[in-house]
């Protein structure tokens, strides 16, 4: 597969045009938001709003079920077959643990990044009741995404859908080529709806750069005519707020800022967005909600607000206070959820602590281990102090002797 050229967003995911402090524009919405923040963590143990994801599967499977949702709603008049999510990949840092905020130093090959976006899409259309097994794959550019096409099964959750495609990571010099697939091919219709996930293009305006890549004048308003026609069903993105990683003189965080994590989830009210204060210990707090960005196009909340969200929850949500590694590692919440279901997520986007986790339930068999890549084998050798050098099938015959080891040691 040849490399790809992914636009990545500013690193502190913010508008670097924005002042940190900015808030004089805010007038009544300042009050309301305070009030939403000190409700909010008041109320974050008892609250009825649905968990923030822990694992990549956990986020797909939310993406799906708002996706279906919209589909069936009988109220979803709106609905054309044309939808759009923003999704966290499994990548980097969250390659180990997927509530892991902090960068690592060698960023991941866009190759391999765009390998986990269409693993991720293959997921999301077995949710769907897709028949993965006859789905096929195809570059939208040289340097650009890619699309996955899928019928659908026997069990199809989509009401009408015959196929389905999902475009991973398209950027601005794929418009074309998704444009001759809705017009020449009905693709983004309801019998065939297309959903694109983590587009990469910057659309210009408040969070992006300057200048669009959609072109400008008439040609920039076809694209953001064709863009705009895919509805927003699911996000899950991260913000940093502020100096959520700057060091003090004594080497110590700071405390001012934090990171966030936003989700969507297709609802309709006037404040679909719920903000999460991330911790660097994996824990997590509601803070609040916010309303869209833009009417109609469910924008995530400008900066500004989500930092007010943070100014007014006060140090209960800045990173400093949420790096105290006081909750419990997300390997042993995971391990006591494996234990109880007894089965487990899809090993190909599972990260470090999930395979650990159902390391330690017990809940992994021979068979498992067989039909395990290199990624997959290499994060079961560090959970179980192994060597991760060697082909594959080494690995494995490793990671097998090892599970029996442990078995028969159990057993004694």
């Amino acid at each position: 597969m040849p490399g790809v050229l992914i636009l990545r967003p500013c690193p502190c995911s913010c508008s670097c045009a924005a002042l940190p402090f900015m808030s004089a524009h805010l007038g009544s919405a300042r009050a309301r938001a305070r009030a939403r923040a000190l409700t909010a963590l008041a109320s974050s143990s008892s609250s009825s709003s649905s968990p923030i994801p822990q694992t990549a599967s956990a986020m797909l499977a939310s993406a799906s079920a708002s996706l279906i949702a919209l589909a069936s709603s009988a109220s979803a008049s709106s609905y054309t077959g044309r939808l759009s999510m923003s999704l966290l990949l499994p990548i980097e840092q969250r390659r180990s643990d997927f509530t892991q905020t902090e960068a690592i130093d060698y960023p991941e090959s866009d190759t391999r990044i765009l390998q986990t976006a269409v693993d991720c899409a293959n997921v999301l259309l077995q949710n769907l009741g897709c028949d993965t097994a006859e789905a096929s794959l195809k570059r939208l550019s040289e340097d650009g995404g890619a699309i996955v096409f899928a019928p659908v099964g026997a069990k199809s959750k989509v009401p009408g859908a015959q196929r389905i495609a999902v475009a991973v990571l398209p950027n601005a010099d794929d418009l074309p080529a998704l444009k001759r697939y809705a017009e020449n091919d009905q693709w983004g219709t309801k019998t065939k709806p297309m959903i694109l996930v983590t587009p990469q293009w910057n659309p210009g305006g408040e969070g992006y750069n300057v200048v669009s890549d959609f072109g400008f004048g008439p040609w920039r308003a076809a694209n953001e005519k064709f863009v705009d026609s895919f509805s927003l069903a699911y996000a899950l993105v991260e913000r940093r707020i502020g100096a959520a990683s700057t060091l003090d003189a004594t080497g110590d965080n700071m405390g001012r800022g934090g990171v966030a994590r936003l989700v969507f989830g297709g609802s309709t009210s006037d404040e679909p967005w719920s903000v999460w204060a991330m911790g660097g210990d994996g824990s997590s707090a509601l803070i609040g909600t916010l309303a869209s960005s833009g009417a109609g196009n469910n924008k995530p909340p400008p900066y500004a607000e989500i930092e007010q969200l943070f100014r007014d929850a006060g140090t209960a949500a800045s990173l400093r206070t949420r790096r105290s590694g006081q909750a419990r590692s997300l390997e042993d919440k995971l391990e006591e959820k494996v234990g109880e279901s007894g089965s487990v997520a899809d090993w190909s986007l599972m990260s470090t602590a999930e395979v650990a986790a159902a390391l330690r339930a017990g809940t992994v068999t021979s068979g498992d281990v067989a039909s395990w890549n290199k990624d997959v084998c290499r994060k079961a050798c560090d959970a179980l102090d192994l060597s991760s050098a060697g082909k594959v099938e080494a690995l494995r015959e490793r990671i097998v002797a090892a599970m029996e080891k442990e078995t028969s040691e159990a057993k004694k």
